[in-house]
């Protein structure tokens, strides 16, 4: 398994430089839509590079995000609350969250199906979930893949197009962007009662 407890103060220094400019503009372009004072979770956060971006261009949310690492979480900003967790059983109510962020994280779910179906919980009607993640398709992507094997990471990797397909079963609307060998996917939850 990777070390991520202690990789906190990497991640803090780096995490930035490995987000496209392109996905920064659909994620800043996204965060527009969301209510004034919403709520934002950041799901497998990290140093919550994700909501850094996003609280930039909108102060008034609040942020609150959720990792597995306190070693992580340690060098997360503070504007956020923190809390160790599992995508797989988040511990939150149902309906709290007007975005939820993932990024980089999907692969890393130990059960996909279940961390999927707690963060469609979690979403208020007309959420928006935003994915940032690696495409195994690409060359380099697959090269990842085989390398977070070797680590003995959950390494679930999807195509975009595999995930927006698991996606859309559960109420979401999805849009997906691609950026060479990494995509995002914009996810909207509609109208679900």
């Amino acid at each position: 398994m990777i070390p991520f407890n202690h990789l906190g103060p990497v991640f803090k220094m780096f995490a930035s430089l490995i987000y496209p400019g392109e996905f920064r503009k659909v994620l800043e372009s996204t965060v527009q839509r969301v209510r004034n004072k919403g709520t934002v979770l950041d799901v497998g956060s990290g140093t919550g590079i994700l909501s850094q971006f996003a609280q930039a261009v909108r102060g008034d949310l609040r942020f609150m995000m959720v990792d597995p690492a306190p070693g992580m979480l340690r060098f997360a900003p503070g504007f956020a609350e923190k809390v160790i967790g599992r995508a797989e059983s988040l511990p939150f109510p149902p309906g709290l969250f007007d975005a939820v962020f993932t990024g980089d994280v999907v692969h890393h779910f130990s059960d996909p199906a279940a961390a999927l179906g707690e963060i469609q919980r979690v979403m208020r009607s007309g959420g928006v979930l935003v994915v940032f993640d690696i495409d195994p398709g690409s060359p380099l992507g697959a090269l990842i893949t085989r390398g977070e094997k070797i680590f003995r990471e959950p390494a679930h990797f999807y195509r975009p197009e595999r995930l927006a397909g698991l996606l859309a079963p559960r109420g979401f609307n999805c849009k997906i962007y691609r950026y060479g060998w990494r995509y995002s996917i914009i996810a909207n939850t509609g109208d679900r009662q």
